[in-house]
């Protein structure tokens, strides 16, 4: 029986063609060869499955997965985790890519699989020049148990570095949360903090690098970015039934309470900027308690908190 390879990358792919090649180059070109790359077509309408095709021809270790119909990165993901065999899933986003060493750094960093989930550092991308994801880096270290790594994040003045991309987790942690979050949802709007709030709470080892191993792309069309009014209503229903999932999740499962409440707290806090921003969003969808939101501004403007 052939060894399941070390890394699995898993890249949804949706309306790329013009990153989707830079995307991949990425990915067959590691220093670390055991990885197989799992892309999922999310039935994009332009060529870049196509693209992914000629890709496959030429390396064993593409494998394309077929949605039936667009369900979104998180959904897309959670498909392409079950048919995994990496012992370490990567999640990368079809519009951006990896520095040549990232598998090898990162999965060199898990000690041979002693810690869950390993984070490392990012750069911005706009296409010409870089700089630091976040302006600030992640230092080396470890943490040997959740309730440590909870303590660490709960004094975190900036909120939890919780996207999926700039980390490898061991796939069967992942599955297991698969299990709790179901497949049935299509969000496109904080699914990262969704997914990685049940992963923390499943994990015990975590270890944080200084290396920078990811190129997270400024790309203008995505829906983060976008300043269409039903993309923005749609993202804000995605962050509020996130809120609402975390909340469920944490009471049904008897989460961590820390880790709980900085995730549902900095959520919030992005949920009330951006109704700052956008006032066209529809207030029905969630209460935002106005007095503590000011409250929490004027602590971190006067104590840093």
């Amino acid at each position: 029986m052939q060894n399941s390879p070390k890394v699995s990358i898993i890249i949804p792919v949706y309306n790329v063609e013009k990153y989707i090649s830079e995307c991949l180059d990425s990915c067959i070109n590691q220093t670390l060869q055991d990885i197989e790359i799992i892309i999922v077509d999310d039935c994009g309408s332009d060529k870049s499955i196509d693209i992914v095709k000629e890709y496959a021809k030429k390396d064993s270790r593409i494998k394309i997965i077929y949605n039936k119909q667009n369900q979104g990165p998180f959904v897309s993901r959670n498909n392409a985790a079950i048919k995994a065999s990496g012992e370490y899933l990567l999640c990368l986003d079809s519009d951006d890519f990896l520095d040549l060493k990232a598998c090898e750094i990162a999965y060199n960093a898990t000690k041979d699989g002693y810690y869950d989930i390993v984070k490392f550092n990012a750069y911005n991308y706009d296409g010409n020049t870089v700089g630091i994801w976040g302006g600030v880096t992640l230092n080396n270290y470890s943490f040997e148990s959740l309730e440590e790594y909870a303590n660490y994040i709960y004094r975190q003045k900036d909120y939890p570095r919780w996207n999926l991309a700039f980390m490898i987790v061991k796939r069967d942690i992942y599955l297991k949360a698969v299990k709790i979050v179901g497949l049935k949802d299509r969000i496109t709007m904080a699914e990262d903090a969704l997914m990685s709030f049940v992963l923390w709470n499943l994990s015990n080892k975590f270890c944080h690098i200084c290396d920078i191993l990811y190129y997270y792309r400024q790309n203008e069309n995505s829906t983060t970015r976008s300043k269409n009014d039903e993309i923005i209503s749609r993202n804000s229903k995605d962050r509020v039934f996130v809120i609402h999932k975390i909340k469920s999740i944490s009471k049904k499962y008897k989460f961590n309470s820390k880790v709980a409440k900085v995730f549902v707290e900095n959520l919030k806090y992005y949920e009330y900027c951006d109704r700052l921003m956008y006032r066209k969003i529809n207030k029905i969808v969630f209460k935002i308690y106005d007095k503590y939101f000011r409250f929490k501004r004027r602590l971190r403007v006067k104590f840093g908190v």
